[in-house]
């Protein structure tokens, strides 16, 4: 069995075999579920890296030139409109 100790502030260590375990890397969020038994279930959330691509979009998500490009079209049309009655 793996233990850490809690410090006064109430932070602890994760020990490297959870660490390498679990794939765990630094600033990453970790769940936590209490359990009616006593214990406590700890899992790694996943990283932005991981849920890329899980999302399934209805259309192509635009490139950042496009958005540029249809901005400026979108403004150009609004200042031709201006002034006119």
């Amino acid at each position: 069995m793996t233990q850490s100790t809690i410090t006064d502030k109430f932070q602890t260590t994760i020990p490297r075999e959870v660490r390498e375990a679990l794939g765990l890397k630094p600033r990453q969020r970790l769940a936590y579920e209490l359990r009616s038994d006593g214990t406590v279930l700890i899992r790694p959330e996943p990283g932005l890296d991981e849920l890329f691509g899980s999302i399934k979009l209805r259309r192509p998500v635009a490139s950042t030139r496009e958005e540029k490009r249809a901005a400026r079209e979108a403004i150009a049309r609004r200042g031709a409109g201006e002034g006119k009655p």
